[in-house]
């Protein structure tokens, strides 16, 4: 059975979810009809990856405190969270 770590959602990820969906349909409606342009496709991504990255650095104490392993690599920089092995891994990068 998962453990439940957090219960409800913190309202930036409900503003970005709606703005981004708001964003969607709203490119969708506007001239060129039903064409959604990628710049549109390139905001939700920032909006949605912002509050991705904010919950889990605001959340980074809940995470060591459950036991929770966790490592992301972008490019050349690397966040790593709780367990030493991934911590000496990224000290090895």
């Amino acid at each position: 059975m998962a453990k439940v770590l957090f219960k409800g959602t913190p309202w930036y990820v409900h503003a970005a979810m709606l703005t981004s969906i708001l964003l969607v349909v709203v490119s969708f409606f506007i001239p060129p009809y039903a064409v959604v342009d990628s710049s549109i496709l390139a905001a939700v991504g920032e909006l949605l990856g912002g509050a991705t990255l904010m919950e889990f650095v605001l959340n980074i104490p809940k995470y060591l405190e459950a036991g929770v392993k966790a490592k992301i690599i972008h490019g050349s920089t690397t966040i790593a969270v709780a367990a030493d092995e991934v911590k000496e891994e990224a000290e090895d990068l």
